[in-house]
């Protein structure tokens, strides 16, 4: 066990990774194998039904896939900051800060079930390594799961809800924790929660962003419509000036794929800068609403820029391919 220090230094635990790692990294393995063959089998079926269906299969798997792996990063970033002023909670976009006068007692979950004679009920979905949801008691307690191990979670109560982690160093964590309850606070945390809720409201509500990511989707979209309705009325097509031969007109569907890839790519990447962005204003101001252009968001904005300008030259591209000979 780490030596208990009384003064003002942050303990940092990480939640159990080993089991969630491999467990979600086989679920993004195996879902974009999944997807992968069944785009190339779908490339070797005829236009019709079937090969709609192939695609449809593709694009499921990938966003199983996508999911998976946000779940593995969530986890990989994931810790729990514990300080004399509170407890700082990190899960993927997720944040909580949780002033320390604000906790009542804090248990491990198999001490709690012993009490209960009953299991805690988990969230909808629960894996490991993504053990994350609210769910609610008969009394209307909520329960906000932030954890990756079931046989590692721990109960922290506090004055509105019951957050259930999972660190690796159970039997430490719930030392510190208790200790530093008995300690007292030295200064009064304000209470902060982050979620990917909140942060996407955050990026709806400005119109700069709503802007862009609106004009990438629906060119996106638009993009699979016009391909795929013109797709029966051709033959073959040349995807590019340096092909030698034509290649069957289904292979057009690469280009709205590939472009469906750089849009998420690139919106992800702007929501990542501006999910900084946000954090920075509010570590530094008491109105995180205000105006300010960081560099962090200018990033945001020029990645979101750059998805509408990647559909226009796919669209470029589809026209090439289509009405050049």
């Amino acid at each position: 066990m780490i030596r208990f220090s009384p003064v003002d230094e942050p303990y940092l635990f990480l939640p159990s990774r080993r089991q969630g790692s491999l467990f979600q990294g086989a679920l993004v393995v195996i879902f974009g194998c999944a997807g992968l063959l069944s785009l190339i089998q779908g490339f070797r079926t005829p236009v019709g039904l079937e090969f709609v269906l192939y695609f449809l299969a593709a694009w499921v798997a990938a966003a199983i896939m996508l999911w998976a792996l946000y779940r593995w990063l969530a986890l990989h970033s994931a810790f729990y900051s514990l300080e004399r002023s509170g407890l700082r909670l990190r899960w993927g976009l997720r944040l909580e800060e949780i002033p320390l006068n604000s906790v009542r007692w804090v248990r491990s979950e198999a001490e709690v079930r012993r009490q209960l004679g009953q299991r805690l009920p988990l969230p909808w979905g629960a894996l490991p390594g993504a053990i994350v949801g609210r769910r609610s008691l008969a009394d209307g307690t909520v329960l906000d799961y932030l954890a990756s191990d079931f046989s590692k979670m721990v109960l922290v109560v506090t004055d509105d809800r019951v957050f259930i982690l999972s660190p690796e160093r159970r039997d430490d964590f719930l030392f510190f924790l208790q200790r530093t309850l008995e300690l007292g606070s030295i200064s009064s945390w304000k209470r902060r929660s982050h979620n990917p809720a909140s942060f996407l409201g955050e990026v709806w509500r400005n119109r700069v962003a709503r802007l862009f990511l609106g004009l990438g989707l629906i060119g996106s979209l638009a993009l699979w419509i016009w391909v795929s309705l013109r797709i029966p009325n051709l033959g073959a097509v040349y995807i590019s000036s340096a092909a030698e031969e034509p290649a069957p007109a289904a292979f057009l569907l690469l280009l709205p794929l590939a472009n469906g890839f750089f849009y998420v790519l690139n919106a992800l990447g702007g929501l990542y800068f501006y999910r900084r962005s946000l954090l920075t204003l509010d570590a530094s101001t008491e109105n995180p609403s205000s105006f300010s252009l960081s560099a962090d968001k200018v990033y945001a904005y020029l990645l979101w820029g750059c998805g509408v300008v990647t559909t226009g030259l796919f669209y470029l591209s589809v026209s090439f391919a289509i009405y050049v000979e």
